[in-house]
């Protein structure tokens, strides 16, 4: 090869990375050096795992995945081989291949992602939480602009929820207790509820077979639900009140594959509602509930028999709704953080990990 031929090829290869709108730049590592983090996945429904995070680089370098630690994985609801990251310190990690291969976004490529938001109805239109602030993109992350910015900059916006049946409406929470909305793709806001307690709210959840019907999680106060699309808000505290630790919040899960069921993951354990969390019952446990602290769970979203949960060390899993659970030790040191399942095969598990806490 000539050493024309040569640079063209490098030029292309640089070109292309920087057409794809990512900046890799994520680290590096030496290929001898083992990191276990990032995202493992499983293809066969949790039986075994690999880790899919190296980059190859024009620079010779390899860039990794390995050392980020993972908040939330995030599915493109058009696609679900779209996946985006929210990190702890690495900003916005997506793959457009199901996870084989990741990029970055120019901007947005480091600090902590608290939400990312896909359009449903246009792939390319991205919502993003950092700071106190809202993000949006209108060209597939290449650009952001930032419609929203909280008057108290010591405030952090959690978590956003697009409604998919008119895709101009958004809902954010944020760590004051504060629920806002926007009926105009975020141009302008009002706060349509706030918690008496000043709670920090965590996450919101839309119902997937109806968009009026939404959760919103505090850390420690219970959960609020609206059936009208933010109009009133009750507490569902009441029927949790039974179980001690129970508003001790990790995550909620609407089960997609039975109207109105519900998932919860607390310092109690798992509960189960069954009617939108009017009313709930304990899911029992290997070991027992309130022994082990859990870090991550999912269901199967074609099955709802079909439940995991992790705890630092282990994958357990039920396939006849918790009368009996199968344990399966986890191939990697870092905590399980989030768990998700691709909502087109549910044999394709994904966790994300992150770092123990300092001792």
């Amino acid at each position: 090869m000539n050493k024309k031929n040569y640079f063209r090829i490098i030029l292309g290869l640089v070109l292309a990375v920087l057409a794809s709108g990512c900046a890799v730049n994520i680290g590096t590592a030496p290929t001898a050096t083992v990191i276990d983090g990032g995202i493992w996945r499983s293809g066969d429904a949790g039986k075994t795992w690999s880790q899919d995070i190296a980059i190859p680089t024009t620079n010779g370098k390899i860039a990794t995945i390995g050392n980020i630690d993972v908040r939330k994985i995030i599915f493109d609801p058009s696609d679900p081989n779209a996946i985006y990251l929210t990190t702890e310190n690495n900003g916005i990690v997506y793959s457009y291949d199901g996870g084989s291969s990741w990029q970055q976004f120019k901007r947005l490529s480091s600090g902590m992602i608290y939400a990312v938001a896909i359009d449903p109805k246009n792939k390319c239109v991205l919502y993003s939480l950092a700071g106190n602030k809202l993000y949006k993109s209108l060209d597939c992350g290449r650009t952001w602009d930032t419609p929203y910015n909280h008057q108290n900059p010591g405030v952090v916006l959690t978590d956003l929820v697009i409604d998919f049946s008119n895709t101009s409406v958004l809902y954010v929470v944020d760590g004051a207790g504060e629920i806002i909305k926007s009926t105009n793709g975020g141009v302008s806001w009002d706060t349509i509820f706030r918690e008496r307690n000043g709670s920090l709210f965590s996450d919101i959840i839309m119902d997937p077979a109806n968009s009026k019907i939404i959760y919103a999680t505090t850390l420690s106060n219970g959960i609020y639900k609206t059936i009208d699309g933010g109009v009133t808000w009750s507490s569902l505290n009441e029927g949790l009140s039974h179980y001690s630790g129970s508003l001790t919040y990790r995550k909620l899960i609407i089960d997609r594959a039975t109207p109105g069921a519900l998932i919860l993951v607390s310092q109690f354990g798992i509960l189960r509602s069954s009617d939108g969390g009017s009313t709930w019952s304990p899911l029992g446990l290997l070991p027992a509930p309130g022994t082990i602290t859990l870090y991550s769970a999912a269901v199967n979203p074609k099955n709802s028999q079909e439940i995991y949960y992790t705890t630092a060390t282990t994958l357990v899993k039920t396939t006849d709704g918790g009368n009996t659970w199968s344990s399966r030790a986890l191939p990697f040191s870092r905590i399980p953080n989030t768990m998700a399942i691709n909502p087109a095969n549910s044999n394709i598990i994904y966790i994300g990990t992150k770092l123990p806490p300092k001792k």
